[in-house]
């Protein structure tokens, strides 16, 4: 019987906590995605917003300070200018700022952007974002085909 009324001793505590956890963590976690993803998504937007203009102003060294530490490492300065140097943007549209939480694997961070280039032709990017030392920065951009989004 000592047995027993051991392990009930620790077994209804740890039901009780699992129990508060559910009821009192899940609303709490709620609560703050609510209160951070906005503030996380203002932030992705002015990188890439700060990104972009650098882009179609011309700085390609403003834009390259703007690319994440992997893109930096892999890339220097001239051969990533050389990659982004045409055509010419004439203007753009953020589409989406998104937050992708999956089941399993890591958070995913993304801004969409419509850039329309000086011959009149449009394109739809994908940026994904990084939250980096200095603040948010551009991972890496791929092209979004329209017919499959």
């Amino acid at each position: 019987m000592a047995k027993n009324e051991d392990q009930n001793r620790f077994f209804i505590p740890a039901l009780i906590g699992v129990a508060l956890l559910l009821c009192c963590g899940t609303p709490a976690y709620v609560g703050y995605r609510m209160w951070a993803d906005p503030k996380t998504k203002a932030g992705m937007e002015q990188a890439a917003t700060a990104y972009l203009d650098a882009l179609r102003d011309g700085d390609y060294p403003a834009a390259y300070a703007l690319t994440c530490d992997s893109e930096r490492e892999k890339y220097p300065l001239a051969e990533w200018t050389s990659y982004h140097d045409e055509p010419d943007i004439e203007s753009y549209r953020i589409t989406e700022v998104a937050i992708v939480d999956p089941s399993e694997g890591p958070t995913l961070y993304h801004v969409r952007a419509e850039l329309r280039y000086a011959d009149g032709k449009t394109a739809l990017w994908h940026y994904n974002m990084a939250d980096e030392s200095g603040g948010w920065h551009v991972c890496y951009n791929t092209w979004v085909d329209p017919k499959t989004g």
